[in-house]
Parts: structure tokens; sequence; C-alpha cells
């Protein structure tokens, strides 16, 4: 583990709902002697009176929201700060598409993605795939929203929902191949490049969240899987990263999704891996920098 070291410049972390990782890192940093700001995305206007203040710090963006995680990191990337993860990966990660696009453009291998913005173009999209998919909206997390259609009756019933949501944002989903669904799946957690060990989530439910239940445990060490996570976050710029990932039916590992601000109190007691701690190298190295993808 680090010794403390106490920095010189203050750290911005950006919150507005402090839980068990946001406490771990307070006082990780508390610990080592770093002032810590904590910066509220609800109150922030960004006005030039604010530009002084903000210019040159270094903010942990570990905001719940993920509209409001994009906006802020945009923001203080214009007034001069440097926010972790940066703003094009928080923007990437916070759109399950542009996750796949990039995902696709690096080679990382992915599940068969389309996109759907009209219910008609997802139950063509449905009949590309094949039975079962998976419907996704753009933004999501813990499973939200996600659902696993098996027949033309649950399509319907799904798309008709997302038709009557009120913006064209909301009512757009991506059709997924669903892949082994209801079998365990991986996370595995990057910083800095480096990643920092993987875990195994089984659940009663197809959603292998841990918000919803889902239990954990340690996945022995594999080369493969560890590389294949370090390549997505670097696929997508991710300097902090959670991986998920499923194995094919053929032995191969796919990757579902990447989390720029990714949960880690399951992974922490899972492994024993101190997540804050190199979480907090990460934002007070003097310099920060995010592999390219191989």
């Amino acid at each position: 583990m680090s010794e403390p070291t106490r920095a010189s410049t203050p750290l911005g972390i950006l919150l507005s709902t402090v839980r068990y990782e946001e406490r771990r890192l307070l006082s990780e940093l508390e610990r080592r002697g770093v002032t810590a700001v904590r910066l509220d995305p609800r109150s922030m206007s960004f006005a030039p009176k604010d530009a002084e203040a903000l210019r040159g710090m270094t903010v942990l963006n570990r905001e719940i929201s993920s509209q409001r995680a994009a906006l802020a990191a945009e923001s203080l990337e214009a007034f001069g700060a440097r926010p972790v993860n940066d703003a094009s990966a928080t923007r990437l990660c916070g759109n399950k598409w542009s996750t796949y696009l990039r995902l696709r453009q690096y080679g990382i291998p992915t599940p068969a993605t389309l996109l759907a913005p009209t219910p008609e173009t997802g139950l063509e999209a449905i009949d590309m795939i094949g039975y079962p998919a998976v419907i996704k909206p753009l933004s999501s997390s813990w499973g939200n929203r996600v659902s696993l259609i098996t027949d033309r009756y649950a399509a319907d019933a799904v798309l008709e929902h997302c038709a009557a949501l009120p913006s064209a944002a909301s009512r757009t989903v991506i059709v997924q191949e669903a892949v082994r669904p209801g079998s365990p799946d991986l996370r595995g957690i990057v910083v800095d490049g480096v990643c920092l060990g993987v875990i195994v989530r089984s659940s009663s439910d197809w959603r292998n969240n841990v918000a919803r239940g889902a239990t954990v445990e340690p996945y022995p060490p594999n080369e493969e899987v560890r590389r294949l996570c370090v390549r997505a976050a670097a696929a997508v710029g991710a300097t902090i990263a959670g991986v998920d990932l499923v194995e094919r039916a053929d032995g191969g590992w796919t990757v579902l999704e990447v989390n720029s601000r990714v949960e880690f109190q399951g992974f922490e007691r899972a492994t024993g891996v101190d997540v804050a701690a190199r979480i907090a190298d990460a934002c007070t190295a003097e310099t920060i920098e995010v592999r390219e993808p191989v």
C-alpha cells in the first residue's frame, strides 16, 4: 500500500451521493494528507468566476448520474481542470452504443449490437440478431430497463413501452446478442493501465448486478481476461474502468460493458485489493497515461 503523502494542491472529488466507494476514497485521501474538495454537480453553474479555483485541479469524477458526470467533465476540462476520467471517456462509457462502436473500432470482442431508434427498427434488429436478444437503453446502471427478449410478444411489449417515453434519447435503445444469459459473468477493474483483479458475479436473476443481489468471488488469475480488460479500458480512453465480460459458448471472452465510475465494494471484499488506494495513486500522480489498446 502506498505511504501517505501530502499534496501541495487540493484534489477535487465530484459527487452528489456518498456511497461505500466515496467514503473509502475520501478516507484514503485523508489518510494521505490530501485536501479533498467536494464538488456537487447539482450546484455547479461554471460561472467565469470559478475558472481560477478550478484551473489545474485534478478532479476525481464519482458523480452517480451519467448525464451530470459527462456535462461536468466537459465543463471542468474547459475551465482548465483535469477530470479523471476525462470527458471523452466519461461520455463514451455513459452511452452503450458509443461504447460498442469504440470497442468494435479497436477490435475488442463484444456481442453483436444494433441501434434501434424506433419500435420498427427494434423489431427488425431482433429479427437479425435472433431470439433470445437483449434490449438496453443507451444509458443505464444496475441493470435498470435492461430486458431479455425471448419471443415476439415480449419484444412488442418492451418496444411499445420505450416508444411512450418522453424523449428521443430515452426512446432509442440498442438490441444486443444475448450471450449465455443467466450464466455467471466477470468484472475486472483497471486503474492506470493495470488490471487489479477480476471477480465472478452470479445471481438467480439473469442480470448479475451486485446491486440486484448478485454474489461475488475472486476469479483465478487469467492473463487473457486481464489483457482484455486493459485493452477495453484503453479503447474508451479510461484511466479508471470496470470491465464486464462473459464467456461465449465457444470458450472465448466478450466484453459487455465498460463503466467509467465503477463501484468496487464487492470487488474489494472478494479480492482484498485496495481499489481506493490504487485510484488515489492515479489521481495524485503528476501525469496520467492511458495506454493505447493493443
